[in-house]
Order: structure tokens, then sequence, then C-alpha cells
């Protein structure tokens, strides 16, 4: 097995079919067929049906290509690194983010940084913190926000932000009347909570047995922003974390201080041993600005009466 076999064996997986494969690589449709079967017999793995005409991927098919996948993204950062090396001036960054951080802030995060270096391409990946700090430890990303519930022993870890949830009303709740929401205010609400794994959700969760607290629960999503989202619809009302409240500010979405604190903790995650880096320095400090600013602009709308 070499190169032009996992060549052709990725070449199949993305367009299904040996005629494109072969345009895809320059070659002839029997010189793929070659290489999948040599790829098989070497492998001793069975990677396509060829049931009815067509090549249908098996799951070992799938397996192997997730694999694949992952490491032509080591290449490919390899290229991107060198060419980074010869041209500073118009390097890719690539980062990454949970979709707290991942929205109206990083969006603000670019264009600040643009601002600084409008030659350098920010790369942006949003995902689940696991994902975000695996492609950091493979190098993949050489910056990551994730929640401090994971596991980070493998990366170079600071805290980044430490922020209390706040409540997220429908415009004319009458609950909104209030400047502090109190636990006991949500007895019998409609609420949007968290999946149970969420610690925010287990918080509550216990919260709401200890005071012996009748809550309902009507919805329930994985991110803030499916909650501030629904909440605007008139879902229910629910804890929103600080940097999602801002993609909401120009909605009529009422926010308001919650007691007790129910704390979100991110962490900014970095390769171990990275190479110093002037423009991820430079980034670093527009991404603290940034929040700053982003924090300014929830807290005068939680004071909007």
């Amino acid at each position: 097995m070499d190169f032009r076999h996992i060549d052709a064996f990725r070449a199949l997986m993305l367009t299904r079919t040996t005629t494109k494969a072969a345009q895809v690589l320059g070659t002839s449709q029997s010189a793929v067929s070659r290489l999948i079967a040599d790829l098989e017999r070497s492998t001793r793995l069975t990677l396509f049906d060829r049931a009815r005409g067509r090549l249908e991927p098996t799951a070992e098919a799938f397996a192997l290509f997730e694999e694949v996948e992952r490491r032509y993204a080591g290449l490919d950062n390899i290229r991107e690194f060198a060419l980074n090396l010869r041209n500073p001036d118009k390097a890719v960054i690539r980062v990454g983010s949970v979709v707290s951080f991942g929205l109206g802030f990083f969006a603000r995060v670019m264009a600040g940084y643009r601002a600084l270096h409008p030659s350098v391409q920010l790369a942006l990946t949003t995902g689940a913190s696991d994902l975000i700090r695996d492609q950091v430890v493979t190098h993949q990303l050489a910056l990551g926000l994730v929640t401090d519930t994971i596991d980070v022993a493998a990366t170079d870890a600071v805290s980044f932000a430490k922020l209390d949830a706040i409540c997220a009303l429908p415009a004319g709740h009458p609950l909104a009347r209030k400047k502090v929401v109190r636990l006991a205010d949500l007895q019998d609400q409609p609420i949007l909570s968290y999946e149970p794994t969420d610690m925010v959700r287990w918080g509550m969760d216990r919260l709401f047995a200890e005071g012996n607290l009748h809550r309902q629960v009507v919805a329930t999503a994985r991110y803030s922003i499916n909650i501030g989202t629904m909440v605007k619809e008139n879902v229910g009302i629910g804890l929103l974390h600080p940097v999602s409240a801002y993609d909401f500010l120009d909605s009529n979405l009422v926010l308001r201080r919650f007691e007790p604190s129910m704390p979100f903790h991110t962490l900014r995650v970095t390769p171990r041993a990275a190479a110093p880096s002037a423009q991820l320095d430079d980034l670093v400090r527009v991404m603290e600005a940034t929040l700053d600013d982003v924090m300014r602009a929830v807290q005068a709308r939680m004071k909007r009466a």
C-alpha cells in the first residue's frame, strides 16, 4: 500500500464513481479500479460492495476514510505552515471554538484582527469542546476555546472567561419587571433546559431538588444559542451563556441577572510547546479586548427596563 492507493480510495469515497475519481486523479477508470483492488487485497478488507453495478462503501471504508481525512488535514497543515514561513504576511491561522463563542463573538474578533493584519486569513472551526481539543493536540488548530468540563492535559491551557449565566425572557414576560431573577421565580414557569449531560443542567437539577421546587421543562437543547432562539419565539424562559446573549442584542429578548450564580468557564488551549507567533499573540489580545466589549454591551442590555 502506498500513497497512490490512498489517493484513489479518497477520490472514490468523495466522488462515489470510478469515472469521476479517475477524472480527479487524471488517470483512467481501470487504473482506479486496479488500485482499489490492490488496496483491498493488501489490507484484507472489503471496502466496497459491488452489488447491482454500483460501488457502495462498507462500514470499514467509512472508518478508513475518517482516518485518511485526518491524515490529509495534517498534510494540508504542513503545506500551509511551509507557505506561512515563506510569506508570514499572508499566513493562515486556524482556530476553533465552542458554539457560544463561535458566532457573533468570533465575527467581531475577525473584524478587529483584520484591521491589524489585513493579509492574514483566520479559518474558524466551530464545534464541541472535545473536537476542538483533539484538533489542537494534533496541531490542526493553533488555538481553541473549550469548556472546562473536558480533559485538556495534552494542551497548554489557560482560563479565558468565567461568566455567570443570565436569564433570558420573552418580551412582556411578568418576570421582566425584576432586576434579578431568582431560582424560586422559575417555579412552574415553562423552562428551556440544557441536555442532561450539561453542567448547568446538573446544577439546576440539584438546586431545584434541594429547594423542593417544581420545574416545568418544556424543551431541551444542547447549545445556548438554541435556548435563546426558543426564548425569542416565546417557547419559554432559559439561562444563556452571556456571550451567546450578545447574538440576541438586536432582538426583543429581555436579559436579567440570575441568582444563584451558574458559571460558564471557558479555557483557551494551544498545542504543547508551540512555536512563538506574534500574529497569534495579537489574536489573543483582540479576543480579550472583544470579550470586554461584548460583556459591556450585554451588561448594559441587562440594565434596560
